[in-house]
């Protein structure tokens, strides 16, 4: 490497590893990440999107950010329809954690990245910050609900994979 120059770093460098003793906060997170990744698995998609939808609470708020992408806040059925709708772009996905942290306040700060092909078998990578925030289960046993999910996606990527693969759908 020349001298001076910085190694290029890549979100696949990270792992992270959940910690023995969660919180129930951190079940509930790490719940949310599995049930995305069974979203494109072809035998677990509908069980998966409804897996995740059960960690939401009925208040929930999703935004995608950055702002700058214009995208509106979702309820939980809105959003539960934006999803469907992703799954006839994306024919796989795997969402990979690189780091967690925990707050005092029940909310969770997640890293992550994601690789996954479109139906087209265009590859598609993304790089998140999520923002979770938590309200305790009415149920006896039941881990805490999801209230809000603040979704920063590379806005970059995003916005370049979807107008492209709009312009694949259209030549076919």
């Amino acid at each position: 490497m020349p001298s001076g120059s910085m190694p290029v770093w890549t979100p696949s460098s990270l792992t992270y590893v959940p910690p023995k003793e969660q919180s129930p906060n951190v079940q509930t997170a790490l719940a949310f990440i599995e049930a995305r990744n069974a979203w494109f698995s072809r035998a677990a998609c509908s069980s998966g999107v409804g897996q995740m939808m059960s960690l939401f609470d009925e208040s929930l708020e999703h935004r995608i950010l950055p702002q700058s992408l214009g995208r509106p806040v979702l309820n939980k059925n809105q959003y539960r329809e934006y999803v469907q709708g992703l799954l006839r772009f994306i024919r796989d996905y795997k969402i990979s954690l690189h780091e967690l942290i925990e707050s005092n306040d029940n909310s969770i700060i997640i890293h992550a990245s994601s690789v996954g092909a479109s139906l087209s078998g265009a590859t598609f990578k993304n790089e998140y910050m999520i923002i979770l925030h938590f309200t305790p289960s009415t149920e006896l046993g039941e881990l805490p609900k999801i209230t809000s999910v603040k979704e920063f996606v590379d806005s970059k990527t995003t916005a370049e994979f979807f107008q492209e693969e709009r312009r694949r759908a259209k030549l076919k």
